[in-house]
């Protein structure tokens, strides 16, 4: 066996074939030279070897070769006494030409192709092995870079393959390949390598059964798989982290496809569906509007359902209530686009918020009676300190200091109350407004006129621009509320020496204010919660307040159908600018929902 092992080797390398073809040709014209004769040997011993030569060396060199064969030949024949006519020389010269020239160009094609193909494969991401019954017998250079082993040490028939097996894996993929092997069937799994330098690859091994005639063998390509199994181990435990993120909220979260079709929901949304008894089929503003019955703004409720089922760019933030349980939910949508504005669906965000609104219901009512319990000793207060002095006697210079100092708490701590009044007012029910044609021009200069003393205190520039008159259909003494309160406020958080300025304009159909101070400015991030009730800018913190100014602000302009806005840019100032209706409000805008004050 290691003998015919030896030869299939010489004979499988190219140089040695050349040389064992020459030394066959060589001790076959020996023989003819020894043997003397004519039927000794024949140009039919020759020429075999003659074409074995030329297949490896080439066409120019099998035709030398065939000229020197058939040169030493006819010397032999000659010398035997045989007849070498020229007819002779010419007829059997030209058989072997022929056959050193053709075979030799059959070779170097079969050659260049044979290179075209190894090229063609050795440069594939990829190894690509034979086999047959007796073992490896082609395996491509590729081996070498992945594992660190030559591929003379794979071919020499060591079982190297399951040497470098990683032990916790050799067991099951030697019993898979084995069952392939005796089946004939294909052959893939994936399974880990150890490297020459002990380090574990995983790679996918995948073989065929090849059926050639009497031949068979097994063909397949083993491909490095490691960077894809760390990429997909590492997005499966990324997966595990966002689904626990994600189910460990503690709002209702899901995504729907650009139908509506429900992709993904956490445990808590699921939860919610089981308690709101929601469908389990169907589009996602259908399931919802299949409880449409049971809450209690049920209009509104429908209207919005089929606004985000028509519209994929909308983004909403809605309170519903249901009517029987009463509890309160807070839904927040959003579209997910690409980066090129591909919508792709859409996130649902569902918590609920009953307790919260429970305790603002208490809150309100216990701020509620609160102020109104206080409104009536406040009021007898004031009056009371403004009787102190107007006497026959006469208060000291530190008495009557005192008492302004009384006094002026006391009127803050009612203005406090009032407002406090107010927004339960707007709770309760809405905010009643006395409409009628009204110069919005004037009240805001009657404002300005009322501001004056506490400008000129600070030397701030207080100015008004507009037109001379400026009618819109508005509760006059609201309206006038709108204005003091931001003017005042301007006035507070504008240093000394500083700008105020209210501008009025008159549009189409509008009336637009603008007050506008040279002050501080209000960070970005406290913008958006300008209007809440109680909140305090971080700029705003060392000046009294409540936080509860610009939330009445906002309740009566938005109460009027109108808007109002705040543009402010740190270290410049504040403009919060207001637009009217110059006409009445719709019916239903009379009223302010409490929501509307939050």
């Amino acid at each position: 066996m290691i003998v015919v092992r030896l030869i299939g080797r010489v004979l499988g390398d190219r140089r040695g074939v050349i040389v064992f073809s020459l030394a066959a040709l060589a001790i076959t014209l020996c023989a003819a030279f020894i043997a003397h004769s004519t039927n000794a040997i024949g140009p039919a011993m020759l020429l075999p070897w003659v074409a074995l030569f030329a297949f490896e060396a080439g066409p120019f060199l099998g035709l030398a070769a065939a000229t020197v064969a058939f040169s030493l030949w006819a010397v032999i024949v000659s010398g035997d006494g045989f007849d070498v006519t020229p007819g002779f020389v010419a007829g059997r010269f030209t058989a072997f030409a022929l056959i050193g020239l053709g075979v030799g160009v059959a070779g170097a094609r079969l050659r260049r192709s044979e290179r075209r193909a190894r090229r063609l494969v050795e440069g594939l991401p990829l190894v690509m092995y034979a086999e047959t019954d007796e073992g490896l017998v082609y395996i491509s250079p590729q081996i070498e870079p992945l594992l660190g082993y030559a591929t003379d040490e794979w071919l020499m028939g060591s079982g190297l393959w399951r040497r470098v097996m990683h032990p916790e894996d050799r067991d099951r993929v030697i019993e898979r390949y084995g069952e392939a092997v005796a089946a004939k069937n294909d052959f893939e799994c994936e399974y880990r390598l150890l490297r020459a330098d002990g380090k574990a690859i995983w790679v996918r091994d995948s073989s065929a059964y090849v059926e050639d005639g009497k031949r068979s063998y097994r063909q397949g390509f083993i491909v490095d798989v490691t960077a894809q199994k760390e990429s997909d181990a590492k997005l499966t435990r990324n997966a595990t982290l966002m689904r626990a993120l994600v189910d460990g909220t503690i709002d209702g979260i899901s995504f729907t496809d650009r139908d509506g079709n429900v992709v993904m929901a956490n445990e808590p949304m699921v939860q919610f569906v089981r308690e709101l008894a929601l469908p389990r089929e169907g589009l996602m503003h259908e399931r919802l509007l299949a409880i449409k019955d049971s809450i209690v703004d049920e209009e509104r409720f429908v209207r919005r359902m089929h606004e985000l089922a028509t519209s994929p760019d909308v983004e909403s933030s809605d309170e519903f209530e249901l009517r029987e349980s009463e509890r309160v939910f807070q839904g927040y949508t959003k579209p997910v686009v690409t980066e090129d504005g591909t919508f792709l669906g859409r996130v649902w965000t569902l918590r609920e918020i009953t307790a919260a609104r429970q305790v603002d219901r208490i809150k309100d009512a216990l701020v509620a009676t609160v102020s109104h319990e206080l409104r009536t000793p406040l009021t007898s207060i004031i009056g009371y300190l403004e009787l102190l002095g107007t006497g026959a006697e006469t208060l000291s210079e530190e008495d009557a200091r005192f008492v302004e100092i009384a006094r002026r708490n006391a009127a803050r701590l009612q203005r406090m109350v009032e407002e406090l009044l107010f927004l339960s007012r707007v709770d309760a029910g809405g905010l009643q407004l006395d409409l009628e044609q009204v110069d919005v021009a004037q009240i805001a200069r009657s404002a300005i006129g009322s501001a004056d003393p506490a400008a000129a205190a600070k030397r701030l520039s207080l100015e008004f621009e507009g037109p001379e008159s400026a009618v819109a259909c508005v509760d006059a003494h609201r309206i006038a509320q709108v204005f003091d309160n931001l003017i005042s406020n301007a006035i507070k958080f504008t240093p000394a020496r500083g700008r105020v300025e209210v501008s009025v304009r008159v549009d189409a159909d509008t009336v637009t204010a603008s007050v506008t101070d040279s002050g501080h400015g209000i960070p970005e991030a406290d913008q958006p919660r300008l209007f809440e009730r109680f909140f305090r800018s971080s700029a705003t913190s060392d000046e009294p307040g409540t936080g509860l100014g610009l939330t009445v602000v906002q309740a009566i302009v938005e109460g009027h159908g109108g808007e109002i806005t705040c543009r402010s840019t740190l270290g410049e100032g504040t403009t919060f600018t207001l637009t009217l209706p110059q006409s009445a409000p719709a019916p239903e805008r009379d009223v302010v929902a409490a929501a509307t004050a939050r």
